[in-house]
């Protein structure tokens, strides 16, 4: 089993949703928001990808996110445009507030693997600074609008995974771990879990790799449904009056991202034959 930070909260939100994207393998439906927040990130790593501790200018990072700029899940171009021009507001913001202290990471983008026994638990973390005094600081960027509830923030594996990665990967235990929330231009901030903080975080992992393993995939509505990749296709929100029109629903709705799913292999494929790349190897695989 492969598990993940964003596999384990799925899980721990919505086992149905983690089953149709992980065990289905049902993907997600193409938004603005997920554009937006992977385009930012794309933009961020260029910043600081760099040969020497020399950042680049404002608009040499502005023409940079038109060249990442993700054009996936847009309802017109003035949508996308809005999204953009949004997306340039915050990088601006997010360099003046932060091109004094320009450094190079000591990790960027890093994926890391552990094997917790069971499961293999991986990711990628966006950013690790070491500061003059040669403290290390984890950095998560994250696109939300505002910040979350402080309980919630206190509660969330994210942070202590990635804590458990340097531990694991680096031997070094950060001084800081941060969320660094981009578009309020907000950190926030807390201190490394000690061991007995890090041993409930395995607990809590463990439980979810359990109960995985296990196939307990029942639905749990809660406040973040309506924005579900899944909710058409999900028995807890169908409104029909009887069983058949039930199951007919939800057939629809599968085939109709099917037919999208055709639609976007057909134009793949096509580009692939342009460029002379071979599909056999694929056809194969999937035999």
């Amino acid at each position: 089993m492969r598990l993940s930070y964003t596999a384990i909260s799925s899980y721990e939100r919505c086992p149905l949703a983690y089953r149709y994207r992980y065990v289905d393998g049902i993907e997600e439906e193409p938004s603005p928001h997920l554009s937006f927040g992977r385009s930012l990130h794309a933009a961020l790593e260029w910043l600081y990808r760099r040969d020497v501790p020399v950042p680049p200018s404002l608009e040499e990072l502005q023409e940079h996110l038109l060249s990442c700029w993700s054009r996936e899940g847009f309802e017109d171009e003035e949508q996308e445009e809005s999204f953009l021009e949004h997306a340039r507001e915050v990088l601006t913001c997010y360099y003046h507030a932060n091109v004094a202290d320009f450094r190079l990471p000591v990790a960027l983008e890093e994926r890391f693997e552990l094997n917790m026994g069971g499961y293999i638990l991986s990711g990628v973390i966006d950013r690790v600074d070491r500061h003059p005094d040669g403290k290390y600081e984890i950095i998560d960027y994250k696109t939300n609008r505002r910040l979350p509830e402080l309980s919630r923030l206190r509660e969330d594996l994210q942070l202590p995974i990635y804590q458990l990665a340097c531990g694991e990967v680096w031997g070094i235990t950060p001084s800081k771990l941060t969320f660094y929330y981009l578009v309020p231009n907000q950190r926030f901030s807390t201190r490394p879990l000690d061991e007995e903080g890090l041993a409930r975080v395995r607990e809590r992992i463990d439980g979810v790799a359990e109960l995985i393993s296990h196939g307990e995939f029942e639905p749990t509505p809660n406040r973040l449904c309506d924005w579900c990749s899944y909710r058409d296709i999900c028995p807890a929100f169908d409104r029909a009056e009887d069983a058949e029109r039930s199951f007919r629903s939800r057939h629809r709705a599968l085939l109709k991202r099917r037919e999208r799913l055709d639609e976007l292999i057909s134009e793949l494929e096509a580009e692939m034959s342009s460029l002379g790349f071979s599909l056999e190897d694929d056809a194969t695989e999937c035999d």
